[in-house]
């Protein structure tokens, strides 16, 4: 429960859109795969021409349909692992030079977590340390759906890419583990990793040893880092600066989660009133109770897939009386949530 709120209100959950780059290499996959492009596009009403500018973003919802069509299309269930080996250092843009100019692997992941959101909101990343091995943990955004797995092989094949171009020779990364049951390409998956790959496991991601990850890279350059470093923080201050002041009120609640602040407080932590907090959410049309519901049903939909027991769910979400919580999750699902895990696992088992 604490590392899913601790990392949770770093990311920015509300950033739900990915960088066309990445939708042009998985278009380029489709199409080696037999897919007739038009058709595929035209799935999420995207045409040829939305592909060109590589500063365009698409929503993350299209890009997880986009994603499960090609697999649908394609009739191949690596997909997600084949189209990440497209995605070498340079295909993620200064976030990618960054990271490749980085004093060691452990450097480079952590600019990835911290910059991540620039180039997808598909995804989640995260890093830590455990017995001495750092892990490197991805959680597909809720709104994947059938593409959860597979956008999550994708993302850890290209992160894996940017620690293999650290080092001269072989690969540092001891372990790839995914929560999902082991699919029928698990074959492919470790050839292409080339690593011991493990399925079913409580989280996904990657380790690697301290020993490697704090090895020096050859390719280290303190003053294109610097540089890089600052482009992604301007950027990245000036997406915050950017966000609605929905957006703004679902990080305040973000990080003081379980507790859910009241709106008189939130308006103290943003530095405004409460009237002008309230008055500014009016003129986006939502209100503090929607923003508050909508972050509580984020919450639910990712702690439940990760397989977290329904109590400790709805203690994480502020509910001291399991009935309320039940009657807030049929609202929102349609169903109680221990009838939407068993849903959910069944969604997964059969993408796999």
């Amino acid at each position: 429960m604490t590392r899913y709120k601790e990392h949770d209100a770093r990311k920015l959950a509300h950033i739900a859109h990915v960088r066309v780059t990445y939708l042009r290499q998985i278009a380029d996959q489709a199409v080696e795969l037999g897919v007739d492009l038009a058709a595929w596009l035209a799935v999420s009403g995207i045409r040829e021409a939305d592909l060109v500018d590589a500063n365009a973003l698409i929503p993350t919802k299209k890009f997880g349909e986009l994603v499960a069509a090609a697999i649908a299309r394609s009739g191949e269930s690596g997909f997600g692992v084949l189209a990440g080996c497209r995605l070498i250092p340079g295909s993620h843009g200064i976030v990618g030079m960054a990271a490749g100019a980085s004093a060691n692997i452990r450097e480079a992941m952590q600019i990835v977590e911290r910059f991540v959101s620039l180039r997808t909101g598909a995804v989640d990343i995260g890093t830590r340390v455990t017995n001495g091995v750092l892990e490197v943990f991805f959680e597909p955004a809720s709104d994947m759906g059938a593409a959860s797995n597979a956008v999550t092989e994708i993302a850890m094949v290209a992160v894996k890419n940017i620690a293999d171009d650290l080092v001269p020779h072989g690969s540092a990364c001891s372990k790839v583990s995914f929560t999902f049951a082991e699919p029928r390409h698990a074959a492919l998956a470790r050839d292409i990793f080339g690593c011991n790959v493990q399925y079913g496991q409580k989280w996904s991601g990657l380790s690697f040893p301290l020993s490697a990850a704090d090895e020096g890279a050859p390719k280290h350059d303190a003053l294109v880092l610097a540089e890089a470093v600052r482009i992604c923080t301007d950027e990245f201050n000036k997406m915050r600066n950017n966000w609605s002041m929905a957006a703004k009120l679902e990080e305040v609640i973000l990080e003081r989660s379980p507790s859910f602040p009241p709106l008189t407080v939130c308006a103290r932590l943003l530095g405004i009133t409460p009237r002008t907090l309230h008055r500014r959410l009016v003129d986006e049309g939502v209100s503090y109770r929607e923003v508050a519901e909508s972050v509580k049903h984020r919450m639910a939909l990712e702690l439940l897939r990760r397989k977290s027991p329904v109590k400790e769910v709805a203690y994480m979400l502020g509910y001291t009386d399991m009935a309320n919580f039940r009657r807030a999750f049929k609202r929102w699902e349609g169903v109680a949530p221990s009838g939407w895990s068993g849903l959910n696992a069944k969604r997964t088992m059969a993408t796999d």
